[in-house]
C-alpha cells in the first residue's frame, strides 16, 4: 500500500488527463479550445503518459481537421521531449496514409526535436528524412539534428557528414556551367532556397564552429573529422 501510494505522489502532475480533454474538443469542432489545451499539454515536460496518448491521437487525427491542429499536436510532442513517443513517431512513418502527407514528415522531426538523446531508431529514420523526396522535409530534418548539438560527438559527427555531402552537393550542382545539366541545376537552385539555412545553422550547432561557405565547410570535414571536436578552439 505505501509502495502504490509513493509511486502516486511521484507520477507526473495531471497525468494522461489532458489528452481526453482535447478529444473533447476536437469532436466538437472547438478548433481554438484545442489549439489552447495544446499549448498546456507541450509544457508537460517528460510527461510519459500524455506524451503516448497525444501520439496516439495524432496518429489517428482525421485528415479533415484543420493544419494547424496537426501542426500544434507535433509541436505539443517536442515539448513534451519523451522518448516514450519514438514507436509512435514511426509507425507515423510507414502508415499507408500518413507517410505519404508532407505535413506529418514535418510533424515527426519537430516532434523528434524533443529530445536531446534520440532513440537509435529515431537516428535511423532522421537519416531517411534527410533524403527525402520533399526540399521542405529535408530542411526540417537538418534543422532537427541541430537539436542534438549536446549529444555524443559520434552522433553529431554522423549527422554532420550526411548534411555536408547534401549542403555541399547542392551547392555544386547550382553553381553548374555545363549546358547539359541545366535541369539539375535549376533543380539544384530550387532547392538551394529551401534547404541552406537549416543546413548551415546545423552544422553549426553539431561543431560549434563557423565557416564562410560551402567548400570551407568540406575543407573543415577534411581536417578535422578524426579529431576530438571538444578540443578544438571556435
Amino acid at each position: 500500500m505505501q509502495i502504490i501510494l509513493v509511486m502516486l505522489l511521484l507520477a507526473p502532475a495531471g497525468g494522461a488527463k489532458k489528452v481526453p480533454e482535447l478529444k473533447t474538443h476536437l469532436k466538437a469542432g472547438r478548433t481554438k479550445e484545442a489549439l489552447a489545451l495544446l499549448k498546456e499539454i507541450g509544457t508537460l515536460k517528460d510527461n510519459h503518459a500524455e506524451a503516448r496518448a497525444l501520439a496516439k491521437l495524432t496518429r489517428n487525427l482525421h485528415v479533415k481537421k484543420p493544419p494547424e491542429v496537426l501542426d500544434a499536436c507535433f509541436l505539443a510532442l517536442k515539448g513534451i521531449g519523451s522518448r516514450k513517443v519514438t514507436r509512435d513517431l514511426l509507425r507515423m512513418l510507414d502508415h499507408s496514409r500518413l507517410k505519404k502527407m508532407e505535413a506529418v514528415r514535418i510533424g515527426v522531426c519537430r516532434a523528434f526535436e524533443g529530445s536531446a538523446d534520440p532513440d537509435p531508431k529515431a537516428v535511423k529514420a532522421i537519416r531517411k528524412l534527410l533524403r527525402d523526396r520533399s526540399d521542405k522535409v529535408i530542411a526540417a530534418a537538418a534543422e532537427t539534428t541541430g537539436a542534438y548539438r549536446h549529444a555524443k560527438e559520434a552522433l553529431r559527427k554522423e549527422f554532420f557528414k550526411t548534411i555536408l555531402g547534401i549542403y555541399v552537393g547542392t551547392w555544386n550542382a547550382k553553381n553548374s556551367v555545363n549546358p547539359e545539366l541545366k535541369k539539375e541545376k535549376r533543380r539544384a537552385e530550387q532547392k538551394w532556397e529551401i534547404v541552406e539555412k537549416a543546413m548551415e545553422k546545423s552544422l553549426q550547432l553539431l561543431s560549434n564552429v563557423t565557416q564562410e561557405d560551402p567548400p570551407s565547410w568540406r575543407r573543415y570535414w577534411n581536417k578535422n573529422k578524426h579529431k576530438r571536436w571538444s578540443d578544438l578552439e571556435n
